[in-house]
């Protein structure tokens, strides 16, 4: 009983959408390939694709295309879902990216906090080997003593062995958090270079004023294409640092324009200025037991532009990207 009600009114609303008061001739191919013509829409056609003809002009007016599946409905709204993920990544980046350049007006600003940071570690460092080289002294006095006592034939005093105890204790946490502090000036290091590479980039290309208009493939879905989810999954603690080098691969062997932003969360080329360009975008979406990695297209927003984004070598790009992913994360597996 349902059934029939939504088939009525899909039937209903077809019925509707096309209402006009002109006589309308239709032509639908049903599953057997046979073509059929009606002046009404019979209810077997409600379920194929079919053209719409002003009957006395024999006129072509429309295409209505067939209703959607459930699957297709599904996966349009996972690829808005994974869009707006994307569009979320994407801003976060350019509000760092607008940070970057409020904070630091040279390359020289950029060294000096830098150079400022490093110190200050350093002092902090200085401080736990002081302690440690004080430690050390008196671990080698207690030692000394206990070594002295043991020679007279006597026992080393409780207290005495938990000293020495504790003491090597302290030296260990002592060179531990060492280890901690020459690890954060590493990582400093390299933050700087990421931070100093993001900023020549962005003083080269963020003051452009031009926009440039684009489009995405299945930005109007339809029945006539199968909307296309091109996503790879990785698992954060084993695969994905692999996964995202290999994204980064594919990105600069398939898209025609340059990297602009490589972050660890977003990976986007320069936007597209001529009609041939492709400009690819992969966000890195976490989650709690997989990451996933969505890869997108963009395309300059004219004719050539947008049958470019429907052509079948952009359909091929997002279509091979998660075996791309997956074979490349087996052969390092194998290795």
């Amino acid at each position: 009983m349902r059934s029939v009600l939504l088939f009525v009114t899909a039937f209903l609303a077809a019925s509707l959408a096309e209402g006009n008061p002109g006589p309308r001739l239709y032509r639908w191919v049903d599953k057997q390939g046979k073509v059929h013509y009606s002046d009404t829409v019979p209810a077997e056609a409600i379920r194929h694709r079919r053209v719409v003809y002003d009957k006395k002009q024999l006129r072509k007016l429309k295409v209505v295309e067939k209703p959607k599946t459930r699957e297709e409905l599904a996966r349009e709204a996972r690829l808005a879902q994974l869009r707006r993920e994307e569009k979320r990544l994407l801003e976060e980046q350019l509000a760092k990216d607008r940070a970057l350049l409020r904070t630091y007006r040279s390359e020289e600003d950029l060294q000096l906090a830098l150079q400022g940071q490093l110190d200050t570690i350093d002092a902090r460092i200085r401080v736990l080997e002081a302690n440690s080289q004080r430690l050390q002294s008196l671990l080698k006095q207690k030692i000394a003593k206990a070594a002295e006592i043991e020679r007279n034939g006597r026992p080393v005093p409780k207290n005495l062995a938990r000293d020495i105890a504790s003491l090597r204790s302290q030296i260990r946490l002592s060179k531990t958090k060492i280890d901690r502090e020459e690890q954060a000036k590493d990582e400093l290091q390299r933050k700087f270079a990421r931070d100093l590479e993001r900023f020549r980039r962005l003083q080269a290309n963020f003051q452009r004023t031009e926009a440039v208009a684009t489009t995405r493939p299945d930005s109007r879905p339809s029945a006539k294409q199968r909307v296309v989810l091109s996503v790879a999954h990785c698992r954060p603690t084993v695969d994905c640092d692999r996964a995202w080098q290999l994204a980064r691969i594919y990105v600069q062997t398939h898209a025609t324009t340059p990297l602009f932003i490589t972050s660890d969360s977003i990976l986007h080329t320069q936007d597209p200025r001529r009609d041939e360009d492709i400009a690819l975008t992969v966000a890195r979406i976490r989650g709690k037991e997989k990451d996933t990695l969505f890869l997108d297209v963009r395309c300059k927003l004219s004719p050539v532009g947008q049958a470019l984004c429907r052509s079948e070598p952009v359909r091929k790009i997002r279509a091979e990207f998660p075996t791309f992913i997956e074979s490349g994360l087996k052969a390092s597996a194998a290795q």
